[in-house]
């Protein structure tokens, strides 16, 4: 295959006509024109116009400005220029031509599908990576075959990327040649089958392939083998998950949890003491997920006395856990399976010494019923001497449970003076279906619409959006765009390189050092640089913590909402979330600001969708161990 593959690739590149420099061209000959090309390229990128200047530079004589004329047009995404990149997977330059298989996987149009797939003999491993990859973000099933086919090829790395362009695609007809390569030497092609598995629910196929590697030699492997028990959905996997609870790798443990979850087995009180024997598990990852599973999923009514009995007294007990978010989740677990009788157990929470304890208790009275004495709780904690968090949960709680009487407080909120809460309270409103408030949701809207904080503009159009409709919203918000949104210019000017290589983050639970990627994201490491060098990051709190997923902090604030003002765009580029990986936070496209992730273990679905900025470089363990509530206490720069 390697051979013919290619002999077709040489015959593809020879035939390629020559880039010629059409009428108008920016000229590239002079000796500053490539650094004014470049800007000209940035500019149009950043005002996202897909038309004129980026498709000018498709055809340039510099295959640097072509390269990065079609990263531009990739990051835009817009379906139009699909035409205008189809010629650049012949282009004589070999970055040219992957640059151009990635934008057509971003841009994921159909009409690209069969062109890419010539590439998946063009024996360029590089370049069939990314067509295999671009052929999943696509996600026309007509590329199963072609791509089951790499799921036996010689290089790893394609038998791999094949299964997570399978898992993309979703496709039971690729579940015979997945069952075929369970197996795989190669334990990260096993773990990305396992995955692409997890998609295509054939309990009774895929749970006994699946449950071949629970004790696999890898944690990566086990941990995805219990996940794919559990998107089985079937109590034929119960067994099998549930002996995993007591793996000594922690990811494995909370991978199981969250497949009992999936399962939800209730006629199981082995799940049942699983479950609560994990409460007692010593790090807080593990904890806190079987308390959110005994809180969201799991019933007891099917189990014994003893059981249930048992675990009351257990999530009682973890009310003074030493870690807040197995505080919160514990108190969350109580309110949804005694409700009102477990309120006294739980209510001194709502001064714990962590906001998001409280936070997560006052979540938990959404499980309560109506014109209780909570309701009263929950509309004195709207009171401006409470933290925002707290006001903003409590206006969202009251919303979701329609409480009689708080409309009018709500709508009031609509008036206040920090446009977070703002935003709170008009989700509010709209779960609770009042209509009555789209004027002052509107006036709200206009108001505010300077203030530049894309979640919290987002949040008052979307509740225009159910309460009076799509185009009403879209005219509010066409009436009055943003203001003030664009980074500083120093931030902006990217032709100027960061001369920072990289940062230590001192935290609270040890030192976490990063290594830019200043050539793949230059915009978002300027940034970054920025806001460290104003001390913008020190001492703010590692406001949200997903096991096996992702620490994410940034937000002044603490709510996860929170950001610096303005919105840089977004900077797609090549690089994979693998463990490790830095990634900046999105509320939608081009709205990243200062909120920052890393990735615990790889996260295949994440590619191509935020922007890579970092990978860390010492201190995975740190990441590994740090909680809810952990704070940077300061970010140093690395030169």
């Amino acid at each position: 295959m390697a051979l013919v593959a290619a002999a077709c690739a040489a015959s593809l590149a020879s035939s390629a006509p020559a880039p010629v420099t059409p009428p108008g061209a920016p000229p590239s000959s002079a000796a500053n024109a490539p650094t004014r090309a470049s800007h000209m390229i940035a500019i149009a990128e950043d005002a996202r116009r897909a038309d004129g200047t980026l498709q000018r530079f498709l055809r340039d004589p510099d295959p640097k400005l072509r390269q990065r004329a079609v990263l531009a047009l990739g990051r835009l995404q817009d379906s139009t220029t699909v035409d205008a990149l189809v010629p650049l997977l012949t282009d004589p330059e070999f970055d040219v031509r992957r640059e151009a298989v990635f934008a057509l996987g971003q841009i994921g149009h159909r009409s690209a599908r069969a062109p890419l797939e010539k590439l998946l003999v063009s024996g360029e491993v590089r370049i069939e990576d990314l067509a295999i990859e671009a052929l999943g973000k696509i996600g026309d099933k007509a590329s199963t075959p072609h791509l089951t086919v790499f799921l036996g090829d010689d290089s790893a790395l394609l038998r791999g990327e094949a299964a997570v362009a399978l898992w993309r695609l979703a496709d039971s007809t690729a579940v015979d040649a997945l069952l075929r390569h369970h197996d795989d030497v190669d334990p990260e092609v096993r773990w990305r089958v396992l995955y692409a598995l997890e998609k295509i629910v054939q309990p009774a196929r895929v749970v006994l392939h699946a449950a071949l590697h629970v004790d696999d030699p890898e944690w990566i492997v086990r941990a995805q083998a219990v996940r794919t028990l559990g998107r089985q959905k079937s109590s034929r996997g119960t067994a099998y998950v549930v002996q995993k609870l007591d793996d000594p790798e922690v990811p494995v443990v909370v991978n199981a949890i969250r497949a009992l979850q999936l399962i939800a087995d209730s006629t199981s009180s082995a799940c049942a003491r699983g479950l609560i024997r994990a409460l007692g598990h010593p790090h807080p990852y593990v904890r806190v997920t079987a308390a959110g599973a005994l809180a969201d999923r799991f019933t007891w009514a099917q189990v014994d006395s003893m059981t249930r009995r048992t675990a009351r007294d257990s999530l009682t007990a973890h009310l003074a856990d030493p870690d807040a978010a197995t505080r919160g989740a514990a108190a969350r677990a109580l309110l949804a399976r005694d409700s009102d009788a477990a309120f006294a157990r739980v209510a001194p929470l709502l001064d714990d010494p962590s906001i998001y304890t409280r936070v997560a208790v006052l979540n938990g009275l959404r499980s309560l019923h109506r014109g209780s004495a909570h309701a009263e709780e929950l509309r004195r904690r709207l009171s401006h001497d409470q933290p925002l968090f707290v006001r903003m949960t409590a206006a969202e709680v009251l919303g979701s449970r329609n409480e009689p009487g708080t409309r009018a407080l709500l709508r009031a909120g609509l008036a206040d003076s920090t446009l977070l809460y703002v935003a709170a309270c008009a989700a509010a409103l709209a779960e609770s279906r009042d209509s009555a408030s789209v004027p002052a949701l509107a006036r709200a809207y206009a108001a505010r619409a300077g203030d530049a904080d894309p979640d919290a503009r987002i949040s008052i159009r979307d509740a225009l959006r159910d309460l009076a409709g799509r185009a009403y919203a879209d005219s509010v918000e066409r009436a009055h765009p943003p203001r003030n949104t664009a980074p500083p210019p120093e931030v902006n000017d990217i032709e100027t390189p960061s001369s920072v290589r990289g940062v230590v983050l001192h935290t609270t639970a040890g030192d976490i050092e990063w290594e830019f990627f200043g050539s793949e994201a230059p915009l978002t490491v300027k940034n970054f640089v920025r806001l460290a060098s104003e001390r913008y990051f020190d001492g703010l709190a590692i406001h949200r913590v997903v096991p096996n997923f992702v620490i994410q902090d940034g937000d002044p604030t603490g709510t996860g909402s929170g950001g610096p003002g303005y919105t840089i765009r977004c900077e797609y580029n090549r690089l994979r979330y693998d463990t490790g990986m830095v990634g900046m936070a999105l509320s939608g496209k081009d709205t990243g600001g200062s909120q920052w992730f890393i990735t615990h273990a790889p996260q295949p679905h994440l590619n191509g969708r935020y922007t890579i900025f970092a990978r860390v470089i010492r201190g995975m363990d740190v990441v590994g161990r740090i909680v809810q509530g952990d704070r940077v206490n300061q970010v140093e720069l690395v030169r």
